[in-house]
């Protein structure tokens, strides 16, 4: 698995399409799985608020569909930084991102923050 994070409009997708390709499954907040045939599954974290507003354990979904994800792309924005949420849905959100992302990470095979559209490779 390759992890991509980054902020938003960053250039993720742009490049995980330049140096990956396939096919993209782009999560959104409304839909609490994703389809983990797609090559590359783009905006994980609007699954992960999905998965909140669910009542939805990401870490255990991660966790078993972690196979599934083997040879694929996953991209994510990094929502750790600026002011914490007064919200405490939009707290437990940015906790149980930055929970996946370091789950992702550690099994991942490759790891890139891409900033302004330039990855740095970080594992």
């Amino acid at each position: 698995m390759v992890l991509i994070f980054g902020g938003a409009y960053a250039g993720k997708l742009d490049y995980a399409k330049k140096n990956y390709g396939g096919k993209i499954f782009r999560c959104t907040e409304d839909i609490p799985d994703a389809d983990l045939s797609a090559d590359i599954i783009d905006s994980l974290h609007k699954l992960i608020l999905a998965q909140v507003k669910n009542g939805t354990e990401t870490r255990n979904y991660l966790q078993k569909n972690m196979p599934l994800l083997k040879g694929k792309v996953v991209i994510c924005d990094d929502i750790s930084c600026g002011i914490v949420p007064v919200s405490a849905e939009l707290r437990k959100w940015r906790e149980e991102t930055g929970r996946a992302l370091a789950l992702l990470s550690a099994e991942a095979d490759e790891v890139y923050r891409v900033f302004f559209g330039i990855a740095s490779k970080l594992k």
